[in-house]
């Protein structure tokens, strides 16, 4: 089976989980292009998130609108920038902020990344940690499960690699401790950063990630995307 059937698979049965257990407005979310995700030659980012919401009793598919999309709406459109310079900083290319640059690649950009949400149902516009700690303590499985499936390159964390522990235990490396930016979980780099609807503007958070993820392959001796892959 694809990656793309085994996530709508878990989805269908976690979704039922949550109706059994009384939640509403399941969202659900994953890889947002599959053929994307397989075909590019940039590492793969996952963004472990703290939850979306919606009015809609029903519930949406996160991945299926941000593809159908013809631009990401403003968050995305922050996570795109965000992506961008980890690609560079991977593929050795440390180059300045050029907002019309990287602002031109943000569909294309929004297609190659994948996003799994801790709390999937009954979600808010504001995040309170008990609440998002009870998700995942109820859904470490499945939220292992997805993350299994996605096979991310990285994983970059909203502020929130204590839940992401919460998961994966002690099958998160840190050779230093639990506040560190950087842990690894088996082959896939995880940075904790904030959350991408932090008001900091977009070229800090363009120059941090390259910055950090340049500490990334210096701390853990990740290697560099190949010099065919495209630059950015």
């Amino acid at each position: 089976m694809s990656r793309e059937t085994d996530i709508k698979l878990l989805m269908d049965n976690w979704e039922e989980k949550h109706k059994n257990n009384g939640y509403k407005r399941f969202i659900r979310d994953g890889i947002v292009c599959e053929e994307k995700w397989e075909a590019q030659h940039t590492p793969r980012v996952c963004y472990f998130l703290k939850e979306a919401y919606t009015s809609n009793e029903n519930g949406y598919n996160l991945v299926e609108d941000l593809h159908d999309c013809e631009r990401p709406w403003t968050m995305w459109r922050k996570v795109a920038i965000w992506t961008q310079a980890i690609y560079n900083a991977f593929n050795d290319n440390i180059c300045e902020y050029d907002d019309e640059v990287l602002r031109s690649k943000e569909k294309e950009i929004i297609d190659r990344i994948a996003v799994v949400n801790v709390k999937k149902s009954n979600g808010g516009s504001e995040s309170e940690y008990e609440d998002l700690k009870k998700y995942a303590l109820e859904d470490r499985l499945e939220i292992k499960r997805e993350l299994e499936i996605i096979q991310p390159d990285i994983i970059v964390c909203g502020n929130n690699l204590s839940l992401l522990k919460l998961v994966l235990g002690e099958e998160l490396q840190n050779d230093d401790t639990w506040d560190n930016m950087l842990v690894l979980w088996k082959d896939t780099l995880v940075l904790d950063y904030y959350h991408p609807a932090v008001h900091y503007p977009n070229r800090v958070n363009y120059y941090a990630l390259m910055a950090i993820c340049d500490v990334a392959r210096k701390k853990y001796g990740t290697p560099v995307w190949s010099e065919q892959n495209e630059k950015y």
